[in-house]
């Protein structure tokens, strides 16, 4: 292989384990958790909040026979910094508008009562650990943190392929670094097919 190839996969090497580092032992380390859930859980936190809704909203409300709940949406992100609305349900019989919204190890749920001028904003929380580990499955963590998930996974394939271009460079390891790679390719394989459960025939 040239020589300039060896050089800039091992700068590339060097300086993508460098960006990584942080994400690798995050991802690494809630793994662990996420495969030992018994040994590493916590709890969950319960509230609920009344409050008075302006009376701005109130009349808004009551007048869009349509529900634009534009207003009443930033209202609540201002009060407790929410991200957008997942669902969003009208009983018109009831009076009432739910919103609720998805949270990495939690939820929150808003309930407006029209006539009463009354929000009622229910909500779990994680604690670090749990939102961690749903943090390391994308789950309900948003666009950016997803973006930022495929980003790293790309880095990381890239990565490893500069690693494996500079094996081939010194020809004292080849051999050796040819056998791990191997022995890292076929040892998942032969545990997913000798004792991962399984079923067939279906």
């Amino acid at each position: 292989m040239p020589r300039k190839l060896f050089h800039w996969a091992r700068l590339l090497h060097i300086y993508t384990s460098t960006a990584l580092f942080a994400l690798l032992v995050f991802f690494c380390l809630t793994g662990i958790f996420l495969n030992h859930p018994k040994m590493f859980s916590g709890q969950a936190e319960d509230g609920s909040r009344t409050l008075e809704l302006p009376s701005v909203i109130v009349s808004e409300l009551q007048r869009d026979s349509a529900l634009n709940t534009q207003l009443l949406e930033d209202w609540i992100q201002k009060k407790f910094s929410t991200p957008t609305a997942s669902a969003i349900e009208y009983d018109r019989e009831m009076g009432e508008i739910i919103l609720d919204y998805s949270l990495p190890a939690g939820y929150a749920q808003a309930t407006v009562i029209v006539d009463d001028a009354e929000i009622i904003f229910d909500f779990r929380t994680g604690n670090s650990l749990s939102i961690w580990n749903d943090l390391h499955k994308g789950r309900h963590s948003g666009r950016a943190w997803s973006w930022l998930i495929d980003i790293s996974a790309a880095l990381m394939i890239f990565f490893a392929l500069t690693g494996f271009v500079i094996l081939f460079q010194g020809k004292k390891h080849r051999k050796e670094g040819l056998i791990l790679a191997g022995f890292g390719l076929f040892t998942p394989l032969i545990i997913y097919f000798l004792f991962v459960p399984q079923i067939s025939g279906v």
